[in-house]
């Protein structure tokens, strides 16, 4: 659930029951979300999760089948595109192909009949606050990939918009690329103050860049919060499954109390910290722990701990994922390289241990609705 907004906090945008169906397709489910002013919010998910159809609705490119869409406290459900003060950079950037660059930012401001040396001090400033100055006379051919994409946030900034609707701008662009440009669209926000609603099915890139996130699947929003609580706290076995690597493990509770219950997994009793559901004794459910904060060989005893058969380990540049199997289970910890100590032969019995407050449980259920990789 997304956290209450004190009165003080100004709402930018606001959906409330939001549903779009196309034919017998439910595309977005009853979705209700409030934006603030000046937040860096993003719809993260897998493809097919509404998260598009979400970003045309605030646009005004789709109709909502039903709900309401609300922008600065005015409802604008049926306000055409054109009469809404938002601005949306799509992937493909849309550049005008004939047009230079001075021409394509100028063309909004055109359209507002606003006469050329009205308009020139503003689109300057705007490629300067891209980086973009001295490129005024150059073409779409003549430009690079990030080019491209800070001369279509330049003319989408150029009106100054309520609020920006980005629709996975940084897919086209190659790694490297793509993480610079990550860290300028933030600076930008930053600067501007504005409020950005960024699509994206990067979970790196969602966490890296927003303020809050709404994580959405099957046209539902699982969980809306900071990267921090989405990561460490998720409210949905589908959130965990999603955001980063996670390991689950299919467990028994044996013992239920107030603030943690006791799962048996593999004969083993483990301790788990967050009980977020008034779970039973005999209750099946999956046990869930990040592979970072799970220790391969403690020196020390841990509060959980299972043995297990050593399978690989992979360097990864700054770390080693050592990835062990109990039964059919895999399990993976993640070791940085100072902490790392040559393990065993493949085969070699290992023990994973992790500490009570690292695991979380849902109900058994949630499985059917979790991403497998």
């Amino acid at each position: 659930m997304d956290n209450e907004n004190s009165s003080n906090e100004k709402i930018e945008i606001e959906l409330r029951q939001l549903s779009k169906s196309f034919k017998e397709v439910v595309a977005v489910d009853n979705v209700n979300i409030r934006i603030r002013k000046g937040e860096f919010f993003s719809l993260l998910g897998p493809s097919g999760c509404g998260k598009t159809t979400t970003l045309r609705m605030i646009a005004g490119l789709e109709t909502p089948t039903s709900g309401d869409i609300f922008l600065e406290g005015k409802n604008v459900t049926y306000v055409p595109a054109f009469n809404r003060d938002v601005n949306t950079v799509f992937q493909d950037y849309a550049i005008f192909p004939h047009m230079n660059v001075y021409e394509n930012i100028y063309y909004p401001l055109r359209m507002k009949k606003i006469p050329r040396k009205n308009a020139h001090d503003k689109i300057i400033n705007i490629l300067k606050l891209v980086s973009m100055e001295g490129f005024e006379h150059r073409f779409s051919n003549q430009l690079s990939g990030g080019q491209r994409q800070r001369i279509a946030l330049a003319r989408a900034l150029v009106n100054e918009p309520k609020a920006l609707l980005l629709d996975e701008p940084l897919g086209a662009l190659d790694f490297k690329l793509r993480v610079a440009m990550q860290g300028a669209l933030k600076e930008l926000q930053t600067e501007l103050s504005m409020t950005f609603v960024y699509v994206t099915h990067d979970q790196t890139e969602a966490i890296t860049m927003s303020d809050r996130i709404a994580v959405m699947n099957d046209g539902m929003t699982h969980q809306i919060g900071t990267p921090d609580e989405i990561y460490n706290n998720p409210n949905t076995a589908f959130v965990a499954s999603f955001i980063g690597e996670m390991n689950f493990i299919k467990g028994v509770v044996s013992e239920s109390r107030k603030d943690t219950l006791v799962v048996d997994v593999f004969g083993n009793k483990i301790q788990c910290g967050k009980n977020k559901y008034d779970f039973g004794n005999n209750d099946k459910v999956l046990v869930c722990i990040r592979p970072e904060n799970v220790h391969v060989n403690p020196v020390k005893r841990m509060k959980n701990e299972i043995v297990t058969k050593l399978k690989r380990v992979v360097f990864r540049g700054n770390d080693f994922e050592v990835k062990t199997a109990v039964q059919d289970v895999d399990l993976s910890a993640v070791l940085d390289q100072k902490g790392w100590k040559r393990l065993d032969k493949v085969d070699a019995d290992v023990k994973m241990g992790w500490d009570e407050e690292d695991t979380i449980v849902f109900p058994m259920d949630m499985t059917e609705n979790m991403i497998h990789y």
